[in-house]
């Protein structure tokens, strides 16, 4: 169980840098468009759907790698006034539903990437980018937070530690 922890954090890191890597895309690009608008009067007329594609990216990527840090918000109300196992419990089950509806969101991506490709279906924009594309990058991100999830709710019953280094915060979140 510990090599499978290990891997699936190693994958939610990896995601986790292609997130990073999509959001310098998009400081870059926002910077290219400022100077062709402010400089030469002209502009990419892509900039709203490749800086959405790559806020998917950086939201959906990032996902396991921050529940495994243990960053996610979540509600304590409930969950602190449990003794130290039934937190652990429950804790568990919602990450294993969560992951299972993540799961389920992935291969209701997957019908929508697969009738994409078969279709030829393309975006409206200059770009016409092949739609299965993000819609692919987005099923991919939700298929490693499924896994991440199920990882962690695992860990969470089996008592075994995290991968995660764990940096403390400067102040706790509530």
């Amino acid at each position: 169980m510990t090599r499978f922890f290990s891997i699936v954090f190693g994958l939610s890191r990896l995601a986790a840098v292609i997130a990073a890597c999509a959001l310098l895309y998009m400081v870059g690009h926002i910077i290219y468009e400022i100077i062709l608008r402010s400089f030469f009067a002209t502009s990419t007329f892509v900039l709203d759907e490749f800086v959405g594609y790559a806020i998917s990216i950086c939201i959906i990527w990032s996902l396991g790698y921050v529940l495994e840090h243990g960053d996610l918000i979540r509600v304590g109300l409930v969950l602190d006034r449990l003794p130290e196992r039934a937190q652990q419990l429950l804790t568990a089950a919602s990450a294993l539903m969560a992951g299972a509806m993540s799961a389920g969101l992935a291969w209701m991506f997957w019908i929508r990437v697969a009738r994409a490709w078969s279709r030829g279906t393309v975006s409206s924009s200059v770009a016409a980018v092949p739609t299965w594309i993000p819609e692919g990058a987005i099923m991919v991100g939700l298929a490693l937070f499924a896994l991440a999830a199920v990882a962690h709710g695992l860990r969470h019953i089996t008592g075994h530690p995290s991968p995660a280094p764990h940096a403390p915060l400067a102040t706790p979140v509530e």
